[in-house]
Protein backbone atom coordinates (compact mmCIF):
# COMPACT_ATOMS: atom_id res chain seq x y z
CA UNK A 1 0.00 0.00 0.00
CA UNK A 2 2.78 2.42 0.89
CA UNK A 3 4.57 1.47 -2.33
CA UNK A 4 1.58 2.52 -4.44
CA UNK A 5 1.38 5.87 -2.64
CA UNK A 6 5.05 6.56 -3.17
CA UNK A 7 4.77 5.63 -6.83
CA UNK A 8 1.76 7.91 -7.26
CA UNK A 9 3.57 10.85 -5.61
CA UNK A 10 6.63 10.23 -7.77
CA UNK A 11 4.56 10.15 -10.97
CA UNK A 12 2.73 13.36 -10.03
CA UNK A 13 6.04 15.09 -9.23
CA UNK A 14 7.50 14.13 -12.59
CA UNK A 15 4.29 15.28 -14.28
CA UNK A 16 4.38 18.68 -12.53
CA UNK A 17 8.06 19.13 -13.45
CA UNK A 18 7.26 18.36 -17.08
CA UNK A 19 4.29 20.72 -17.13
CA UNK A 20 6.36 23.47 -15.44
CA UNK A 21 9.04 23.15 -18.08
CA UNK A 22 6.72 22.94 -21.08
CA UNK A 23 3.93 25.39 -20.27
CA UNK A 24 4.42 29.09 -19.31
CA UNK A 25 0.92 29.32 -17.86
CA UNK A 26 2.22 27.54 -14.77
CA UNK A 27 4.04 30.75 -13.76
CA UNK A 28 0.72 32.54 -13.57
CA UNK A 29 -0.64 29.81 -11.35
CA UNK A 30 2.50 30.00 -9.16
CA UNK A 31 2.14 33.78 -8.79
CA UNK A 32 -1.51 33.42 -7.88
CA UNK A 33 -0.67 30.83 -5.26
CA UNK A 34 2.03 33.13 -3.79
CA UNK A 35 -0.62 35.66 -2.79
CA UNK A 36 -2.25 32.97 -0.72
CA UNK A 37 0.96 31.47 0.68
CA UNK A 38 2.70 34.77 1.67
CA UNK A 39 0.26 35.67 4.48
CA UNK A 40 0.51 32.14 5.79
CA UNK A 41 4.32 32.33 5.72
CA UNK A 42 4.24 35.70 7.53
CA UNK A 43 1.86 34.34 10.12
CA UNK A 44 4.08 31.33 10.72
CA UNK A 45 7.21 33.51 11.16
CA UNK A 46 5.43 36.08 13.37
CA UNK A 47 6.24 34.48 16.76
CA UNK A 48 9.94 34.31 15.90
CA UNK A 49 9.97 37.90 14.70
CA UNK A 50 8.22 39.06 17.88
CA UNK A 51 10.75 37.22 20.05
CA UNK A 52 13.68 38.70 18.11
CA UNK A 53 12.21 42.23 18.24
CA UNK A 54 11.59 41.96 21.99
CA UNK A 55 15.10 40.70 22.62
CA UNK A 56 16.64 43.54 20.61
CA UNK A 57 14.40 46.13 22.31
CA UNK A 58 15.22 45.00 25.84
CA UNK A 59 18.91 44.77 24.96
CA UNK A 60 18.91 48.35 23.66
CA UNK A 61 16.98 49.50 26.75
CA UNK A 62 19.51 47.90 29.08
CA UNK A 63 22.36 49.49 27.11
CA UNK A 64 20.67 52.90 27.41
CA UNK A 65 20.19 52.45 31.16
CA UNK A 66 23.84 51.47 31.60
CA UNK A 67 24.90 54.43 29.49
CA UNK A 68 22.75 56.80 31.57
CA UNK A 69 24.20 55.43 34.80
CA UNK A 70 27.75 55.92 33.50
CA UNK A 71 26.89 59.43 32.34
CA UNK A 72 25.43 60.34 35.75
CA UNK A 73 28.53 58.99 37.49
CA UNK A 74 30.79 60.99 35.18
CA UNK A 75 28.73 64.13 35.81
CA UNK A 76 29.07 63.69 39.58
CA UNK A 77 32.83 63.23 39.24
CA UNK A 78 33.12 66.31 37.03
CA UNK A 79 31.00 68.37 39.44
CA UNK A 80 33.26 67.33 42.32
CA UNK A 81 36.33 68.29 40.30
CA UNK A 82 34.77 71.67 39.47
CA UNK A 83 34.09 72.29 43.17
CA UNK A 84 37.65 71.33 44.05
CA UNK A 85 38.93 73.64 41.32
CA UNK A 86 36.82 76.50 42.68
CA UNK A 87 38.23 75.91 46.16
CA UNK A 88 41.78 75.87 44.80
CA UNK A 89 41.19 79.05 42.79
CA UNK A 90 39.82 80.84 45.86
CA UNK A 91 42.77 79.61 47.95
CA UNK A 92 45.25 80.74 45.29
CA UNK A 93 43.59 84.16 45.17
CA UNK A 94 43.90 84.50 48.96
CA UNK A 95 47.56 83.48 48.80
CA UNK A 96 48.27 85.97 46.01
CA UNK A 97 46.70 88.76 48.02
CA UNK A 98 48.70 87.72 51.07
CA UNK A 99 51.88 87.73 49.00
CA UNK A 100 51.09 91.24 47.77
CA UNK A 101 50.59 92.33 51.37
CA UNK A 102 54.20 91.49 52.20
CA UNK A 103 55.32 94.49 50.14
CA UNK A 104 53.94 96.72 52.92
CA UNK A 105 56.16 95.11 55.54
CA UNK A 106 59.78 96.00 56.21
CA UNK A 107 60.01 93.40 58.99
CA UNK A 108 60.61 89.68 58.85
CA UNK A 109 57.52 87.52 58.96
CA UNK A 110 56.33 83.93 58.89
CA UNK A 111 53.15 82.54 57.36
CA UNK A 112 50.57 80.79 59.53
CA UNK A 113 47.29 78.93 59.00
CA UNK A 114 44.25 79.27 61.22
CA UNK A 115 43.37 75.86 62.66
CA UNK A 116 40.56 76.62 65.16
CA UNK A 117 38.41 79.32 66.74
CA UNK A 118 38.24 79.88 70.48
CA UNK A 119 34.69 78.99 71.61
CA UNK A 120 34.83 81.43 74.54
CA UNK A 121 31.90 83.85 73.95
CA UNK A 122 33.61 86.61 75.96
CA UNK A 123 36.68 86.80 73.74
CA UNK A 124 37.41 86.81 70.02
CA UNK A 125 40.49 84.65 69.63
CA UNK A 126 41.79 82.03 67.20
CA UNK A 127 44.49 79.35 67.18
CA UNK A 128 47.17 79.15 64.47
CA UNK A 129 49.69 76.44 63.60
CA UNK A 130 52.82 78.35 64.64
CA UNK A 131 54.41 78.30 68.07
CA UNK A 132 57.54 78.73 70.13
CA UNK A 133 59.50 76.35 67.88
CA UNK A 134 59.20 78.92 65.07
CA UNK A 135 60.16 81.80 67.37
CA UNK A 136 56.63 83.11 67.95
CA UNK A 137 56.32 85.31 71.04
CA UNK A 138 53.58 86.95 73.09
CA UNK A 139 52.82 90.43 71.80
CA UNK A 140 53.71 89.60 68.20
CA UNK A 141 51.45 91.34 65.66
CA UNK A 142 49.52 89.34 63.06
CA UNK A 143 48.19 90.64 59.72
CA UNK A 144 46.26 89.28 56.76
CA UNK A 145 46.16 90.45 53.15
CA UNK A 146 43.90 93.42 53.94
CA UNK A 147 44.81 94.74 57.37
CA UNK A 148 45.89 94.23 60.95
CA UNK A 149 44.40 90.95 62.17
CA UNK A 150 45.39 90.74 65.84
CA UNK A 151 48.13 90.08 68.36
CA UNK A 152 49.60 86.91 69.92
CA UNK A 153 48.43 86.48 73.52
CA UNK A 154 49.60 82.92 74.26
CA UNK A 155 52.30 80.68 72.80
CA UNK A 156 52.69 76.91 73.02
CA UNK A 157 55.32 74.74 71.39
CA UNK A 158 53.39 74.18 68.14
CA UNK A 159 50.47 76.63 68.26
CA UNK A 160 49.66 80.19 69.25
CA UNK A 161 46.55 82.00 70.41
CA UNK A 162 45.71 85.29 68.71
CA UNK A 163 43.37 87.98 69.99
CA UNK A 164 41.65 89.67 67.05
CA UNK A 165 41.47 93.45 66.72
CA UNK A 166 37.75 93.21 67.49
CA UNK A 167 38.42 91.65 70.91
CA UNK A 168 37.28 93.92 73.76
CA UNK A 169 40.76 93.75 75.31
CA UNK A 170 42.50 94.86 72.13
CA UNK A 171 43.83 98.39 71.52
CA UNK A 172 46.18 99.69 68.84
CA UNK A 173 47.60 103.20 68.25
CA UNK A 174 46.66 104.52 64.80
CA UNK A 175 46.64 107.67 62.74
CA UNK A 176 44.30 108.96 60.04
CA UNK A 177 46.00 108.33 56.72
CA UNK A 178 44.53 111.54 55.24
CA UNK A 179 45.84 114.04 57.76
CA UNK A 180 48.06 112.15 60.23
CA UNK A 181 45.79 112.70 63.27
CA UNK A 182 46.68 110.18 65.98
CA UNK A 183 44.22 108.14 68.02
CA UNK A 184 43.64 104.70 69.48
CA UNK A 185 41.34 101.99 68.10
CA UNK A 186 39.77 99.48 70.48
CA UNK A 187 37.74 96.33 69.94
CA UNK A 188 34.02 96.13 70.69
CA UNK A 189 33.42 92.38 70.64
CA UNK A 190 31.80 92.76 67.20
CA UNK A 191 33.82 91.50 64.22
CA UNK A 192 32.47 94.32 62.07
CA UNK A 193 32.89 97.31 64.41
CA UNK A 194 35.84 99.03 66.09
CA UNK A 195 35.82 102.29 68.02
CA UNK A 196 38.20 105.23 68.04
CA UNK A 197 39.04 106.74 71.41
CA UNK A 198 40.00 110.29 72.34
CA UNK A 199 38.64 111.91 69.17
CA UNK A 200 37.69 115.48 70.07
CA UNK A 201 34.38 116.83 68.92
CA UNK A 202 36.16 119.29 66.60
CA UNK A 203 38.69 116.81 65.18
CA UNK A 204 39.18 116.58 61.41
CA UNK A 205 37.72 113.11 60.89
CA UNK A 206 35.54 112.01 58.00
CA UNK A 207 33.59 108.92 57.00
CA UNK A 208 35.78 106.85 54.72
CA UNK A 209 39.06 107.86 56.36
CA UNK A 210 41.55 105.00 56.56
CA UNK A 211 43.18 104.29 59.90
CA UNK A 212 46.67 102.81 59.83
CA UNK A 213 49.06 101.66 62.54
CA UNK A 214 51.26 104.45 63.87
CA UNK A 215 54.04 102.16 65.10
CA UNK A 216 54.14 103.92 68.47
CA UNK A 217 55.33 101.55 71.17
CA UNK A 218 57.10 99.35 68.63
CA UNK A 219 54.59 96.52 68.93
CA UNK A 220 52.78 96.86 65.59
CA UNK A 221 54.35 97.45 62.16
CA UNK A 222 53.95 101.10 61.19
CA UNK A 223 51.76 102.10 58.27
CA UNK A 224 49.66 98.93 58.04
CA UNK A 225 45.87 99.38 57.41
CA UNK A 226 43.62 98.77 60.40
CA UNK A 227 40.11 100.08 59.73
CA UNK A 228 37.91 102.48 57.78
CA UNK A 229 35.70 105.08 59.49
CA UNK A 230 32.02 104.28 58.92
CA UNK A 231 30.15 106.50 61.42
CA UNK A 232 30.71 109.70 63.40
CA UNK A 233 28.32 110.84 66.13
CA UNK A 234 28.48 114.14 68.04
CA UNK A 235 26.68 114.29 71.40
CA UNK A 236 25.89 117.76 72.74
CA UNK A 237 27.83 118.48 75.92
CA UNK A 238 30.40 115.71 75.22
CA UNK A 239 34.05 116.58 74.60
CA UNK A 240 34.73 113.55 72.43
CA UNK A 241 32.94 112.29 69.32
CA UNK A 242 31.76 108.72 69.04
CA UNK A 243 33.58 107.29 66.01
CA UNK A 244 33.04 103.76 64.69
CA UNK A 245 35.21 102.01 62.12
CA UNK A 246 35.08 98.81 60.10
CA UNK A 247 38.09 96.44 60.36
CA UNK A 248 39.85 96.00 57.03
CA UNK A 249 41.17 92.53 57.89
CA UNK A 250 38.87 89.63 57.02
CA UNK A 251 38.37 88.65 60.66
CA UNK A 252 35.66 86.09 59.99
CA UNK A 253 37.09 84.67 56.76
CA UNK A 254 40.90 84.82 56.68
CA UNK A 255 42.74 81.52 57.03
CA UNK A 256 46.25 82.43 55.85
CA UNK A 257 48.06 84.97 58.04
CA UNK A 258 51.42 86.69 58.41
CA UNK A 259 53.08 86.83 61.82
CA UNK A 260 55.40 89.84 61.89
CA UNK A 261 58.68 89.94 63.82
CA UNK A 262 59.54 93.35 65.23
CA UNK A 263 63.29 93.91 64.87
CA UNK A 264 63.65 95.88 68.05
CA UNK A 265 61.64 93.51 70.22
CA UNK A 266 63.10 90.47 71.89
CA UNK A 267 60.89 87.38 72.09
CA UNK A 268 59.01 87.19 75.36
CA UNK A 269 58.78 83.98 77.36
CA UNK A 270 55.45 82.15 77.53
CA UNK A 271 55.42 82.83 81.26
Amino acid sequence: MHGYRFASVLVLSILFIFVDLRFAQVDLVRQSLSYVVSPVRSLVSLPGDVVQWSSETFSERNELLDSNRRARSQILVLQQKVQQLSVLEAENERLRRLLNATSRLDNDFITAELISVDPDPFSIQVIVNRGAQEGIYVGQSVVDADGLFGIVVQVDSLTSRIALVADVNFAVPVYVNRNGMRSVVVGTGDLDVLEMEYVTDTADIQIGDMLVTSGLGGRFPAGYPVAEVIAIEHDPGESFAHVRARPLAQLGQARSLLMVFQQQQEPESNE
